[in-house]
């Protein structure tokens, strides 16, 4: 297709930044729409992923809360891939610099202003960190002291997976410009090896060692495939067959929903030994697939929702959302205990309040400033 023709098409189609869809965007292919700026119905997948964690934490526990980070896993590794692939076909090189620079206006500034706030909020409340629940929330490391505590009783819980996201950004582009030494299809190839040897590990370790569910759960080295599956996904979705693949796969409106189907079958109809095993790995797979199917067929019809400006809105504070939500709940909580409905109404209230002020305060500004680096998503 002419470069004129795509660049009409996809002025055409509404990104992550807003914007209605128009009917021609139902005729873009993959590799159309990974040329784009910014991907649409990102901001939707992020929405329904931290949406999925909300709800569970609030108390719906038959809502498989884990299957939103595992989300937010594929969705990461996915994403930075692409943006390191888009910078290595505009320039011939990935400056990890400027990367390391674009990560940490993007995560930091935020995620420091929610620990201080915590900090200080749970020591008023008489809740006292001790020194290595501090370290290891300053070092980005509450993953490994969940691996060794288990998960405690306290609002920053769940900075877990922002542990193991950052310890993956610091890893990752060197293992990319290794792998890539050797073309893409290489690439590729090792990126699929490192995946089944994490799921490799993960598996002697639970069932061979005896390593328990915190261990498993929360270290970097045994979910690294989750997001490893995401950048596989952008590895080879130049590759015309994974193209077709892709199309096929979301020819129909429904083919989407039976993926769900799969993926909530995989995480609850399994054992305990099948989910700390491979199960991650399997998910993961379950869920790259819905994202391609969403990314292909979420302009227009049904799935058009997912690009709904509400859902484009929570998309954007989405790891301000994230963030704040175990602090909006038990604010929520304690201050409309009346009945289910009222606590829900009002905790989601508050989460997103939290979440906008962080956004607009201090997100926004850093945000701001990625453009002397080349922005990115």
């Amino acid at each position: 297709m002419p470069a004129e023709t795509v660049a009409e098409k996809h002025s055409l189609c509404r990104s992550s930044d807003g914007g209605k869809p128009s009917d021609h965007c139902h005729d873009m292919e993959l590799g159309e729409i990974l040329s784009l700026r910014r991907l649409p119905a990102l901001d939707g997948l992020r929405a329904i992923a931290v949406f999925t964690v909300i709800i569970y934490h609030f108390g719906f526990e038959s809502v498989p809360g884990d299957l939103g980070v595992s989300a937010f896993f594929v969705l990461s590794g996915f994403l930075i891939t692409w943006l390191l692939l888009k910078e290595h076909d505009r320039t011939g090189r990935i400056s990890i610099r400027n990367f390391y620079i674009r990560r940490l206006l993007r995560i930091a500034p935020a995620y420091y202003g929610f620990l201080i706030l915590v900090y200080v909020e749970e020591q008023v409340r008489g809740y006292h960190w001790d020194w290595s629940l501090l370290l290891s929330g300053l070092l980005y490391i509450v993953n490994y002291y969940n691996a060794f505590n288990g998960h405690h009783n306290t609002a920053i819980a769940h900075a877990w997976s922002l542990g193991v996201e950052q310890q993956f950004y610091l890893v990752w582009p060197f293992i990319l410009c290794i792998c890539m030494r050797s073309g893409l299809v290489a690439a590729s190839w090792l990126i699929a090896g490192i995946i089944v040897l994490v799921a490799a590990w993960r598996s002697f370790l639970y069932l061979g060692l005896g390593a328990p569910p915190s261990y498993v759960y929360n270290a970097f080295e045994t979910r690294l495939d989750c997001l490893a599956v995401g950048s596989l996904v952008a590895l080879c979705a130049s590759w015309s067959k994974f193209q077709t693949l892709a199309a096929d796969l979301s020819r129909l409106p429904v083919l989407p929903l039976c993926t769900l189907g799969l993926l909530l079958y995989s995480r609850t109809g399994g054992s305990e030994a099948y989910h700390y095993s491979v199960g991650f790995t399997v998910d993961s797979i379950l869920l790259a697939i819905f994202i391609m199917q969403i990314l292909i067929i979420g302009q227009r019809g049904v799935w058009s929702w997912v690009n709904h400006p509400v859902m484009v809105y929570l998309g954007l504070i989405s790891y301000s959302l994230y963030l704040y939500h175990l602090l909006g709940l038990g604010i929520g909580r304690r201050v409309a205990s009346v009945s289910w409905p009222v606590e829900f109404a009002v905790s989601m209230l508050v989460c997103v309040l939290l979440a906008s002020a962080s956004y607009w305060i201090i997100e926004r500004p850093f945000l701001a400033l990625k453009g002397r680096w080349k922005t990115g998503v």
